[in-house]
Formats: structure tokens, sequence, C-alpha cells
């Protein structure tokens, strides 16, 4: 627990200076004048401070939150001065007083609504890939199937009086491919004429709060209006903010306000809509959130997708000697996740360039050794990318996802 504390701290400071770092040059490349960059930069900056609070106990807490509260303040000051008529509405909204909007909010304020252009980018193209093209994870896709099976069979849902409405909730660690099995899930169903809407928490959060909260409330118009309509938000923890969370800035509250108000617009439709969330810190959402949705644990890649991924990697441009086989590959690769066989297979290719060109006198001399097989990848070569590359660290971040999971499956907090 001393060595996962010490990685937050050291990664939300080491974010925290690079977001005000960024503010600071926001306002030098304005001519020195505050601008709307410089407050998202900030707001960035205290929310690092806001999940160092919350990992955080006694002194350190109150180092955390005093530093949170002067970023707050900054940002209050330079609201006052961009936009002096919608801060004193802001005020006025909070029972009049200008000091104590300011410091709660500690954020900008928008009054301006989403732009067509913003809202029509919201709107996807159908995946290039199916779940033809996701292997391993046998149990999750019999169940996403049946979804898409069941996207058919809207009159006899209506006879069992079933909800139109369907919520998943993915969590898994980093680079797992909780992203790709949502898209190829999302192909499925733009096969039988599903639109599909798709953000990011991140894209939510570059903009202005009032205008954050205005662009998740007509993300679920739209998702109403177009139904049937897939709508996927990516790091939901950052626009569905856990509110019990300690420390938490009233403006991230006020966001997840308006998210679980859009959600609950879609959920009183009883429209065909499929809405699914995916994060890799499911204890950051709120808990209200939660009790709507379906639980979809995605593992780390198997042995099956790994070999898959390694075939996708390598066949048709590179062999390889006997004995090495893709089965082997991932047979020694096991808790590699996607990202981590990426970095190993991107190893291996500069090795073989290095290797195969000390070997021919030109490029064209060696991609004919590759492609007919004169050269092949070799064991040891494989070892040595292999030693060079191991994958990231995942045992914290493993026991946290399944103590939370059991608890979210006992209905405890």
């Amino acid at each position: 627990m001393e060595d996962s504390y010490i990685r937050t701290i050291v990664r939300n400071e080491n974010l925290c200076r690079e977001y005000m770092a960024k503010a600071d040059e926001a306002y030098r490349l304005n001519g020195n004048r505050h601008s709307k960059e410089e407050c998202v930069w900030l707001q960035r900056a205290a929310l690092c401070r806001s999940e160092m609070a919350r990992a955080s106990t006694g002194e350190e807490r109150y180092y955390q939150q005093r530093r949170q509260h002067e970023l707050n303040t900054r940002i209050e000051n330079i609201v006052r001065i961009l936009n002096p008529e919608a801060f004193e509405k802001a005020a006025a909204g909070k029972g009049g007083s200008r000091k104590g909007a300011g410091a709660s909010t500690g954020a900008p304020v928008s009054t301006q609504p989403a732009s067509v252009d913003e809202v029509s980018g919201w709107f996807k193209e159908a995946p290039k890939h199916s779940f033809a093209d996701v292997s391993g994870m046998e149990e999750l896709k019999t169940r996403l199937r049946g979804c898409v099976a069941d996207a058919r069979l809207a009159k006899l849902k209506a006879y069992l009086r079933i909800k139109n409405l369907r919520s998943y909730f993915f969590i898994g660690p980093p680079g797992c491919g909780k992203t790709y099995v949502i898209e190829a899930f999302a192909h499925e169903l733009m096969d039988k004429d599903y639109q599909y809407l798709s953000l990011a928490g991140s894209d939510i959060l570059s903009k202005y709060v009032g205008e954050a909260e205005k662009i998740v409330t007509r993300l679920f118009e739209e998702a109403e209006s177009h139904a049937p309509c897939i709508v996927f938000i990516d790091e939901i923890d950052g626009v569905c903010k856990n509110r019990s969370l300690p420390n938490l800035p009233e403006y991230a509250s006020s966001i997840t306000t308006a998210f679980l108000t859009g959600y609950n617009r879609i959920h009183n439709s009883d429209k065909p809509i499929i809405f699914i969330g995916a994060t890799n810190y499911p204890d950051q959402v709120d808990n209200a959130m939660l009790d709507r949705v379906e639980l979809v644990r995605v593992p780390l890649p198997d042995e099956q997708a790994r070999a898959f991924s390694f075939r996708q990697k390598f066949e048709g441009m590179l062999r390889s000697e006997e004995g090495l086989s893709f089965t082997e590959m991932a047979a020694r690769t096991e808790r590699y996740n996607y990202r981590d066989i990426d970095r190993l297979c991107n190893k291996i290719k500069d090795m073989v360039i290095q290797d195969v060109m000390r070997a021919c006198e030109s490029e064209d001399e060696a991609i004919e050794a590759l492609s007919t097989g004169r050269y092949a990848l070799r064991g040891e070569l494989f070892e040595r990318a292999l030693g060079e590359c191991l994958p990231t660290p995942k045992d914290d971040i493993l026991r946290s996802l399944d103590e939370w999971e059991s608890r979210f499956k006992s209905g405890g907090e």
C-alpha cells in the first residue's frame, strides 16, 4: 500500500506541475492576459490536488487541500476578469455570496451550448472490427451477442415489459482491450441500424464548467432523439465522479449531477438505447450511477488472445524459426496487456531491422529475405526483446479492482 500511495502522489504531483506550467505558458502566449485555456489547465491541476488530498491523511491532506484552495482562488479571480456577468450570475445562484460561489466552484463558468460541429463529432462511423476480430473473451462475447440478438425483439420485449435501455459498466486494468471490444460491440449493433455516439470523459472535462454540464445534457438529448443508438463514455470516472469522495470540487459534483439527470432522461424515455461506460478506476464513479448498470469485467488477454495478437503483428511479414510459434510467444508473455505486447513487437521489429541489415546489402534484399523466410525470427532475439520489454506493473490495480468488484457484488460501500 505504501508503494501505491507514493506512486499516486508522484504521478499527480508531476501532472500538477505540468498543468500549471502549461497554464503559465497560455498566459504568456496570450500577451500576458488571462484566457479560457489558462483556466482549463488550472482546473486540471486542481483536480490533481484533489486526488492527492483524497489519498493522503493528516498534515499531508491539509497541505494538499490548501494548495487546491489556492488554485481554486486563482481560477475564481481569472473568471471574474474574463466573464464578470456569468460570474455574478453564478454567485447569485449560490445565495449572492461571491466569495462563497467562487471558492466552492473553483472553476470557469460558461453559458455557451455545444456547437453543431461539436455535436456532429460525437457520431462515429462503424468501427472496422467486429467480434470476429476479438480473440478470447468468449463468455463476454456471448453475453454481448445476446444483447445484439435482443435488439431485434422489440415486440417481445414490449410484451414482457422489459426496458429498452441496457446499461453496461466496463472495468479492467489499462490496456486490457475494453475500448476494442466495445467498438466491436458497436459494429455489431450498427448492422442493426443503431447509431453510435462516443466521447471520452477527458474531452468533456477540457471544457469550462457549465459548458461541460451543457455538453453532458446535450449528449443525452441527442441519444434520445437518435434512438436506436449506442452511447459510449470512456473514462466515465471523470464525468460521473463519486460525490462521496473527500475534497471533491463542487464543479465536479455539479457535472456528476448533470450526468445522472441526463441518464435518467434516457431511462425514463424507454427508447432503444445501449449505454456503455468504461473506466480503470470504478471506485471513482458515483454510486447512483453504479446502481443502474450491469458490471462487465474485462480481464487481461488470455493465452489465446495473446497468440492472436502476435499473429496480427507478424503474420505475412516476419516468419519465425521452428519452435517459436505464436502460441509459444503467448506462453512467454503471461500478464502482458495489449500495450505491453505492442511495445514488445515494436522492439522485436527494431531488432530485426538491425539484424537483417547486417546480413543484407540493401533494403530490397532485406525485404526479400523477410518475405521469403530466408531470414527468420530467432528465439534468442525474441528472448532478448522480452528481457527489455517487461510487462508494466499490474498488481496494485488488479488488487484494487478485485476488492472493488467484491464490494460491488456484495452490495457493500
